[in-house]
């Protein structure tokens, strides 16, 4: 019993630390490539150990984490603190929130495209679009 206190599998730590909504999430980005360890993809059955620093990619946010300890179950959130430590470059962070306010221009909310624009929204369009064509 005290091995599975040292080790646990990448796809069940990073759903019970919730970096994932789901485990099927967690086990489909490991799957796709978005989970590493030292540069080299993980698998999602691959047991991690504590120190063990993974780089996780998330839409456009990229983490990079660090294993401190292993949880029996999903935490709550103020409790993951205790169980992996932010790495992630502050550049990375500023990055992922440009390219969200970048979309957030480009694609207008669900409930906004369901409508016609309004006056403010259609002289929003005219500006960002004299802005993005006059070159």
């Amino acid at each position: 019993m005290s091995e599975a206190a040292q080790t646990q599998r990448a796809d069940k730590w990073l759903h019970h630390v919730r970096l994932f909504k789901t485990r099927s999430l967690a086990t489909a980005a490991c799957a796709k490539g978005n989970v590493t360890v030292d540069g080299q993809p993980v698998k999602p059955a691959r047991d991690l150990r504590a120190g063990d620093v993974l780089e996780v990619v998330r839409g456009d946010l990229r983490l990079r984490v660090q294993v401190l300890a292993f949880a029996p179950r999903r935490l709550s959130a103020p409790q993951v603190a205790e169980f992996y430590e932010n790495q992630t470059p502050l550049e990375w962070i500023q990055k992922a929130a440009e390219l969200r306010r970048q979309k957030s221009l480009e694609t207008p909310p669900e409930h906004e495209m369901l409508t016609k624009p309004n006056k403010q929204q259609m002289r929003q369009l005219r500006e960002w679009h004299e802005q993005n064509h006059s070159m």
